[in-house]
């Protein structure tokens, strides 16, 4: 369905050829290379990659290291540059015309020499933080160092000693007749000392002070701890100053973002065209290229190839064997399907065989995402926020399509909401209410499994399909067919009371029903080597009429999480209307209650309907059809 037709290619080429070959292949862009096999020839050679591919990868870390520090230095400046100077719009030509015209390299010399300097800084604010904190505990003396070490007959020692021990230290000093202790500062655990002792005791003072876990401190400065306190304080403006005027040099260089977007995006394209040899064969003077390019392009590469090597090269294209789980996958889905095609993706690409499930897919998604969610006031709420940051923001294309998927989702959720009747919970009752969800549980009840078994009822559909255009019309039968008939059976005896059918109506029914099952059973494990293989497999398989019902119950969540979004809004509301009832502190914090508890159920009530519809799809839709493990078809261009 949007699975774009595939043909293979294969093409001789001579080597002379390779490189004006490979840049006209990335402008076309839609190849899809292949490792090249030499079942033909053996004697086949490997194409080595080009040894200035060192030189580009040298290059290629050299601009991203300068755009990455530019978005680390200046994050918001640097994403604003980079997104009015998006590459996305130039051609490839322009790329490389724009790419030529700019060297990189001055620029990278100067932003390398500023950071360095800037990391040197760092690096000194960091050690003189350090040194600011181990003064700033000596400040209370007042003398300068150089004096304290100009005592003829005694000795000063500065140091540090653990709390614990401070008391017992004090005791042992009182057997030194001629020693001093004085307490300087003090922190959490440790005691800033200031010892005098004479020179004739210091041995014995030293080893007295050991034994109590006392450490000295020595200053390499002159002058007092306040002057040095002053002076490191001086310093750190001095470098804060200086980093400032190599930030505002970063700054002005802002502006080359958008060659660097440019060269990136060349250098990187440069790259791939290099590495990508490493899948082709040669001969001494030919190339042996593989791969596959969409079908509707195919004149177009023909006539490219013609255009470069003239009739210097041969060129085989094929139809693909639609089997061969190789063969590349790209999506093509129209306008608003195409915002679903990341629901598929995220569980996995098709393969060539299936059909790409994205049209049936979004449509059961739009639908359950919004009964899920069932509330007109956040559905607007979600139309106007995804709405406006998509008028007035700068994404990606990523982004823009995320946003453009939940945009389209308001619409569901806001059309549910009205056949519910509830905006914000039961605040503002609509006129447009066809279901009451605080009495019409049935009603509701009814209608998720009615939702669930059209759901059902086409993952089987569109496996009967596949088996079909596959041509395994028996395989459809025996998959898919014997269900249906038992199912449907199985489901109208079971509502047989209710529509007062006949009894000859009923037996038809039981017969049809036993036919369903009997065929499941005989059928079911047809490739098994053995009768008793074949049965037990058949047996089996009837045994999955349970996952069925599991399956069945699944769809109740469509009730389940509208019901539990919808309850909780009304138990915010009854909060605030006992909150406001309490004078103008009571309206406040209604208010706050409201805005907080209906944003977070807001919250909870979206992210709950985007999980479980896409459980839904993954589980229950898919497992009836789906293998998925297709592999994305890699365009020759960054």
């Amino acid at each position: 369905m949007a699975i774009v037709k595939m043909k293979k290619f294969k093409l001789f080429a001579l080597e002379k050829d390779r490189q004006p070959l490979l840049k006209e292949l990335q402008k076309f862009d839609y190849v899809h290379f292949v490792k090249t096999t030499s079942e033909e020839n053996e004697n086949l050679d490997e194409i080595q990659i080009p040894e200035n591919i060192n030189l580009l990868k040298e290059k290629s870390q050299k601009v991203k290291w300068m755009i990455n520090y530019f978005l680390k230095l200046f994050p918001k400046e640097a994403k604003e540059e980079f997104s009015n100077s998006s590459t996305k719009d130039l051609l490839f030509v322009q790329i490389e015309q724009q790419a030529d015209k700019y060297d990189f390299n001055k620029d990278y010399e100067t932003l390398d020499r500023i950071s360095k300097e800037i990391e040197a800084n760092k690096e000194e604010l960091l050690n003189l933080e350090i040194r600011k904190k181990e003064i700033d505990n000596w400040r209370n003396i007042k003398e300068p160092i150089e004096n304290l070490k100009a005592f003829k007959t005694a000795k000063i020692l500065l140091g540090t000693v653990p709390k614990k021990s401070f008391e017992a230290l004090k005791d042992s000093l009182q057997n030194f007749d001629k020693t001093y202790i004085e307490e300087i500062s003090q922190d959490s655990s440790m005691i800033n000392l200031m010892i005098l002792g004479s020179k004739l005791e210091e041995k014995e003072l030293r080893n007295q002070l050991k034994t109590h876990s006392f450490t000295e401190l020595s200053f390499g400065f002159k002058g007092t701890f306040e002057k040095e306190f002053e002076r490191i304080k001086l310093r750190e403006e001095e470098i804060k100053k200086a980093d400032n005027k190599l930030k505002n040099k970063v700054e002005k260089l802002l502006k080359i973002i958008s060659k660097l977007a440019v060269q990136d995006n060349y250098i990187d394209n440069l790259l791939l065209r290099e590495n990508v040899v490493s899948n082709f064969k040669k001969t001494d003077t030919v190339d042996i290229i593989e791969g596959y390019i969409p079908a509707d392009m195919e004149y177009e590469f023909k006539r490219l190839i013609i255009k470069i090597s003239s009739r210097n090269s041969y060129l085989e294209i094929s139809d693909v064997d639609k089997d061969n789980p190789e063969v590349p996958i790209l999506l093509k889905n129209p306008g608003v399907t195409s915002l679903f095609e990341s629901i598929t993706q995220m569980y996995a690409l098709p393969r060539y065989n299936e059909i790409d499930p994205t049209p049936i897919l979004s449509i059961f998604y739009w639908v359950f995402f919004g009964m899920m969610v069932a509330d007109f006031a956040y559905g607007l709420i979600l139309c106007l926020v995804s709405g406006i940051a998509l008028m007035v923001g700068k994404f990606n294309e990523a982004t823009r399509k995320f946003l453009k998927f939940f945009f389209a989702l308001s619409f569901s959720t806001m059309i549910w909401g009205l056949l519910y009747g509830s905006a914000f919970g039961d605040l503002i009752k609509l006129p447009t209410q066809v279901l009451d969800s605080s009495k019409d549980f049935m009603s509701i009840l009814i209608l998720s499994i009615i939702f669930g078994a059209v759901h059902l009822v086409i993952g089987l559909a569109i496996k009967a399909y596949i088996l079909i255009k596959n041509g395994h019309f028996m395989d459809a039968v025996y998959d898919v067919f014997l269900w249906y008939l038992t199912l449907a059976s199985l489901i109208m005896l079971i509502l047989a009371g209710r529509f007062g059918f006949s009894p000859f109506t009923k037996n038809v029914l039981l017969v049809c029903a036993l036919i369903g099952m009997l065929g499941i059973v005989a059928f079911g494990a047809r490739d098994a080597e053995t009768i008793v293989g074949r049965i037990g497999g058949g047996l089996y398989s009837l045994y999955g009429i349970t996952s069925y019902i599991g399956d069945f119950v699944s769809y109740l969540r469509l009730m389940a999480l509208g019901l539990a979004g919808g309850f909780i809004a009304v138990a915010i509301n009854i909060i605030v209307k006992m909150l406001v009832s309490g004078g103008m502190l009571g309206i406040i914090l209604g208010v706050v209650v409201f805005a907080f508890g209906q944003a977070f159920n807001i919250f909870l009530s979206f992210l709950s309907a985007y999980v479980h519809t896409s459980r839904l799809m993954y589980v229950e839709f898919f497992s009836k059809f789906y293998e998925g493990g297709g592999k994305a078809f890699k365009k020759f261009r960054i």
